[in-house]
This record gives C-alpha cells, structure tokens and sequence, in this order.
C-alpha cells in the first residue's frame, strides 16, 4: 500500500485498486502512468495491491458468521473500509481473465463491502451508503477485443460489477476502459492506451 499525502490542491482523494501479480505486466505500466499522472497534478491519493498487501478474497467460517452485523477479523478489510471513507473517487486496474474480473477483485467486493457499512437491506430493497464516492472507474486489459466482452461474453465488467454490483453500494459515475488485444498490441498502440490512462485519471 502506498500513498501521496502531500496535495498542491484541493480536489477528492483517489484509491486505486490494483490487482495484478507481475510487475512486468501491463497492467502495471497503467498503474505506473495513473500514479504519475496524479503525482504530477498534486492531487491525493492511495494505492492498495491486493496482491502485494497479500489479501486473501476467502470468507472463512469464522468471518461468515459476522456478515449479518458487517464485522471482520481481518485487519486489511478494516484498512480498506478505511482508504473508502476517505475516498470520492476509486479506480480499479486489473486483467480481464476468462472474460470476467480477477478472483481476488470479487473477493475485494465480497469481504470489504460488508452489510451495514456499503449498503443496507430495506423493505424496499438495498440501499447503497457508500453514496460520497461520485465515480468509479475500471480500467482492464484483455486479449480478447473488447466488443466481443461486450456482445458475447456478458458484458460482465459493465453489467454486473459496475451496472449492478457498485450501483448498490450507492457509488455513481461508473466507467469502464478496456485495452484490448493487450498480447497483439504494438508500443505505439500501447503508448497512446497510456495517454489515455492519463487523461481519464486527471478528469
């Protein structure tokens, strides 16, 4: 986990959530280039690696058995909930992997975003409490182009994590960029994603 805490300006605190095993992927070039983007405009924020930090995305028996009161036994998860309270903006980078999000990421949603803290049940349904975050945004790679996630595998990043999942939880101003055919992708091609990283991230 990493940090800049020293603003020159005032705007909303940013967590980036990666989630990425090889620091030669990249997906680590993407993170690299949101970091110095925000570094470079003096704007806040906060970098947890899941795999870094060596989360673990299981529920064990004894974690389960706090879900109805949204407790934890495990130290990240309060950390987590933590950097969120303090976040108005969250950005997601990780691989697409068999047409969906990494384990370790629905694990993230699974064990952090715990009943009580990110939403509420009601007689009308969930009421989502996580409503200061105003934008989320996953950035992802691919070998497969990202029309064919979109049209013939489910759509899952846009439909069920940010359309149905983070809808929920309240956050609002929900995007998805995909880069894909990440394998095939020339340096030029590679570059200009970077550019783009760029710009999304200081919007």
């Amino acid at each position: 986990m990493t940090s800049n805490s020293t603003p020159t300006k005032t705007t909303g605190r940013t967590l980036i959530v990666y989630a990425h095993p090889y620091d030669g992927s990249f997906n680590h070039a993407v993170l690299e280039t949101a970091t110095s983007a925000l570094d470079g405009a003096g704007r806040p924020y906060d970098v947890v690696d899941l795999y870094a930090d060596g989360f673990d995305p299981r529920y064990t028996t004894e974690e389960l058995a706090l879900f109805s009161e949204g407790g934890t036994l495990d130290p990240l998860v309060s950390h987590y909930q933590g950097l969120i309270e303090e976040a108005t903006r969250i950005i997601f980078i990780c691989p697409i992997w068999w047409d969906a999000l990494p384990a370790i990421v629905k694990g993230f949603i699974d064990k952090v975003m715990k009943q009580n803290w990110a939403y509420q049940l009601t007689s009308a349904g969930v009421k989502g409490l996580l409503t200061h975050v105003q934008q989320v945004l996953v950035l992802t790679t691919s070998t497969s182009p990202t029309w064919y996630l979109r049209a013939f595998c489910g759509n899952y990043v846009g439909s069920a994590f940010l359309g149905a999942a983070i809808k929920q939880m309240g956050m609002r101003g929900r995007s998805w960029v995909n880069f894909g055919g990440v394998s095939k992708a020339g340096r030029e091609q590679r570059a200009k994603h970077l550019n783009r990283v760029t710009q999304l991230v200081l919007k």
